[in-house]
């Protein structure tokens, strides 16, 4: 049966710019003349690059536009095939992140996030207490948002405050419902970034590694947990004033609310499970090796020993561990369950692909990053450090909103690393400005395409265009002041 003319259409305008992708990818460099102090090389590579974000936001995919511009790289001789192959799949990176998504995976089944959020929220001090509730709300899920995934903590927040929302009978575009909405969503997208060592965070710091590695410096992930963190718990506090003060949202229904006889909360135990403690220790255990690394003098007999292991194989060890170890004669984790299950191929092939040409557009034989320090470098080297903050940060925030979430934040990476540099030799932490960028990328939710989990808030009923327009770009404006001044800061102390 032939297809509506909307279908034919949608799949002319996708053949079009596949055919642009794929054109930029293996001719771009013909196409396109050298400038500056580019190279013919250099200007192949950016095509390369260029022609992989076209493809990824023209068809909403990754696995093959990713494996398309590694065959593309092999092609131009950027690197040779047991190179590229080797750092497209082979690297320490790309095996923490299947190690962590396949713990988190796990973790996540076991329903430990669910009794996190319910423990958090019943605590005494906060019921009764409008606004003492709605910050803690918020920061639960912040926090639980940590061992859930990005949809489905964003679906189980969401789903906690239906059943507040029913309770308090409000209406369905009642402010104070909207604004919640907006608040749990970025808290989804927030909380599951705090951590540097999966999914989208991974990817954009890896790109940020890369591009500052040719200056002599490394991303610290403790460094990027310690400012993630307070920049999150900042953004609830302000964003639930803001609720009260600037949206003038009525909160005094909430003061007989009674959380633990919430709908999607009764069938949700307030105390962990013998399984779920394990889990949440063994995940602690995971990410406190990069901590550990920190803390033990480099004195000791056995530093340099433990210090060789590395994040990834740290993260496997624990995954053997879980695999051998039985309670009442079952494993406690199934390996091959969620090694099928968690793995995220699509963002594993990205980060793969995007670390190759991260590298190639910071590497001092192409030309690229000489001529972006010539030409921008005059801009930025009378900037002071907060002002660049606000800079990375306001860029990010606006363009993520608008494009691919990835992309916008391995891009930012590439262009700002040269600037960071002369940050990193005054004495700054330069790891902070990484953060600034992955984490503010993930800011994400004015329109569909900002992000994959956006049409969660912006299909939700209840959601007006006109709220997410007005007091939802407020949250943007509130989130980019609590980010500069904590970042900025950060980069000193730290």
């Amino acid at each position: 049966m032939a297809g509506t003319p909307a279908e034919k259409k949608l799949d002319l305008k996708y053949i079009i710019w596949v055919c642009i992708g794929l054109v930029l990818m293996f001719f771009g460099g013909k196409i396109i003349p050298t400038w500056g102090t580019v190279t013919e090389l250099g200007v192949t590579m950016i095509g390369v690059f260029v022609g992989l974000l076209v493809l990824i936001t023209a068809t909403n995919e990754t696995i093959w536009p990713s494996c398309t511009a590694l065959v593309a790289t092999i092609f131009h001789g950027y690197m040779d095939a047991a190179t590229a192959i080797s750092n497209f799949v082979g690297t320490t990176v790309i095996l923490q992140m299947i190690a962590i998504t396949v713990i988190c995976s796990a973790l996540r089944e076991t329903g430990a996030g669910q009794v996190l959020a319910k423990k958090m929220l019943t605590v005494k001090f906060i019921q009764g207490k409008p606004m003492a509730f709605t910050i803690m709300l918020l920061l639960t899920f912040l926090i639980a948002d940590i061992v859930l995934s990005t949809f489905g903590g964003i679906i189980f927040s969401l789903a906690v405050f239906d059943s507040i929302r029913d309770a308090l009978q409000l209406k369905k575009n009642d402010k104070y419902g909207q604004a919640m909405y907006i608040g749990l969503y970025l808290c989804g997208m927030l909380g599951s970034s705090i951590l540097p060592f999966s999914g989208m965070p991974l990817g954009i710091t890896n790109a940020f590694n890369a591009a500052i590695s040719g200056y002599g410096y490394s991303f610290d992930p403790v460094v990027y947990i310690v400012s993630a963190l307070p920049v999150g718990i900042c953004f609830v506090v302000l964003y639930s004033l803001s609720i009260r003060y600037l949206f003038r949202c009525d909160m005094s229904c909430l003061k007989d609310l009674d959380v633990s006889q919430l709908e999607s909360m009764k069938n949700v135990s307030t105390k962990f499970n013998k399984l779920q403690i394990i889990y949440l220790l063994s995940f602690l255990v995971g990410i406190g090796y990069s901590f550990a690394l920190i803390l033990i003098p480099k004195t000791v007999s056995w530093y340099g020993k433990f210090a060789s292991i590395s994040q990834a194989a740290w993260f496997v060890l624990v995954i053997v561990v879980l695999s051998i170890v039985k309670i009442d004669g079952k494993p406690l984790m199934n390996a091959n369950k969620h090694f099928k299950e968690g793995a995220m191929w699509g963002m594993i092939t990205a980060v793969g692909i995007f670390s190759i040409l991260g590298g190639a557009l910071a590497s001092n034989d192409l030309g690229f990053k000489q001529w972006l320090t010539d030409v921008l470098g005059p801009m930025f080297s009378d900037m002071s450090w907060p002002v660049f903050v606000l800079l990375i940060v306001v860029v990010c925030a606006v363009i993520t909103n608008f494009f691919s979430n990835m992309a916008t934040g391995v891009i930012v990476s590439s262009l700002t690393a040269p600037f960071a540099a002369q940050y990193a030799d005054a004495g700054i932490n330069i790891t902070v400005i990484g953060t600034a960028i992955a984490f503010t990328s993930m800011f994400a939710y004015l329109t569909y395409a900002a992000a994959g989990p956006a049409p969660l808030l912006l299909g939700k009923e209840g959601i007006e265009s006109k709220f997410v327009w007005s007091k939802g770009v407020l949250a943007l404006v509130i989130y980019a002041v609590a980010a500069t001044v904590v970042f900025s800061l950060l980069g000193y102390i730290l």
